[in-house]
């Protein structure tokens, strides 16, 4: 069986971190404690001989540990390894020369949405190609622009331009729900305006708003969206067969609680294709749900549907069904990016999400629910003041 830890060694802000991934796992933290950082060398962990390919394609120079930082991190990040840095994967360790070295080819395993997933989209409303960024951008901003523009320039949205809803892309459950929650009975749309394609909302009575006219959750969850378009293709198709990760950052930008339940749902989906999904995310939601499956598993299974159903607030349907048992044969797992001195960072497990654990990180999840603890504490106080008065 393949072991799915990940242990990081002397790198950026980790001294000795590691994660066991399981079909779920989900990072928390405050900013600045280095999730993306571990996630973007996961992905250079898989996809180091794709990933200097493409590099170099569009000239990059890659001579110097500094050099490398800089194409693949990004801007600022020259310092953030060193010779000391290692890492291990599926047992196997691996050294920064050992990434500089490697002249294979290969397809690329881990299919990245990053945060900054609405700065792809230029002032035409439409995806950037990879070489429209700077050298100095991150790789997983640039790479997951150019999919997104390679998916759409190959006509997604067919004769008529619809992108969203769109028959047979989602299951019919999640489309009414994101139509409801985010898009609001608007249209998704490629439109040619000016001899140019450009990605439009077209509202009930005909106007189209451009991107930066749509709201901040709308910019936010497009890109996002369109990236699940590509990781489900049509066909007999069930998965892309190269990819096996799919990483998903801060999967709540922008969102309505409601709308934030329906992502969720997009990334169950993507568990019952057959991928691994790892969510980084600042919402308590996504671990609300780890939590409340840890409950269900308990309960008989062929009750399972029904709790499911709501949890999410789902009529029942085949589709919920398959997606409940689909849920009985997955591992989870949480972790939590703990600020130490002299900004190094901790990883601890949380997977147990014991909320009566006598350790703060883990019974507020990482933080995530100390805010609405102390609300409650405050709350309950006055309350008893004032019936004891």
């Amino acid at each position: 069986m393949p072991d799915y830890t990940f242990r990081v060694q002397h790198f950026a802000q980790f001294e000795d971190a590691t994660i066991t991934f399981g079909d779920l796992t989900v990072l928390v933290g405050p900013q600045a404690t280095g999730k993306s950082l571990l996630l973007q060398l996961f992905k250079l962990a898989q996809d180091a001989p794709a990933i200097k390919t493409l590099l170099k394609r569009y000239g990059a120079v890659l001579k110097t540990p500094a050099q490398w930082a800089e194409a693949y991190f990004g801007e600022g990040f020259a310092a953030v390894w060193n010779e000391k840095t290692r890492w291990h994967w599926n047992g196997q360790p691996q050294t920064l020369v050992q990434v500089f070295e490697n002249t294979g080819k290969g397809e690329q395993r881990v299919f990245y949405v990053p945060a900054q997933r609405a700065l792809i989209f230029h002032q035409a409303s439409w995806p950037r190609p990879f070489s429209d960024f700077r050298w100095q951008d991150p790789f997983v901003v640039r790479h997951f622009s150019d999919q997104v523009r390679l998916l759409l320039d190959a006509g997604l949205g067919g004769e008529e331009g619809v992108l969203f809803p769109k028959q047979r892309r989602l299951h019919r459950t999640v489309r009414v729900r994101l139509e409801h929650h985010i898009f609001r009975g608007a249209t998704l749309k490629v439109v040619v305006d000016r001899g140019q394609k450009r990605l439009m909302l077209e509202l009930p009575h005909g106007e189209r708003l451009p991107y930066l006219s749509w709201s901040t959750g709308q910019r936010e969850f497009a890109p996002l969206l369109l990236g699940i378009y590509w990781l489900l293709p049509l066909g007999r198709q069930n998965r892309r067969p190269h990819i096996r990760w799919v990483v998903i950052e801060e999967p709540e930008m922008g969102l309505h609680p409601h709308a934030i339940a329906d992502v969720l749902l997009l990334a169950l989906e993507l568990l019952r294709r057959g991928y691994k999904v790892i969510m980084s995310t600042h919402t308590p939601a996504v671990l609300d749900l780890l939590w409340a499956w840890k409950f269900i598993k308990q309960a008989p299974r062929d009750q399972a549907p029904r709790h499911f159903c709501r949890l999410f607030d789902l009529e029942k349907s085949p589709h919920a069904d398959d997606l409940a048992d689909m849920l009985w044969q997955k591992t989870f797992g949480a972790y939590f990016f703990q600020p130490k001195a002299e900004g190094r960072v901790r990883v601890q497990d949380i997977s147990s999400l014991e909320v009566l654990a006598e350790d703060e990180a883990l019974a507020s999840w990482g933080h995530l629910t100390t805010f609405s603890g102390r609300a409650g504490d405050v709350v309950a106080d006055i309350v008893a003041g004032m019936e004891g008065a």
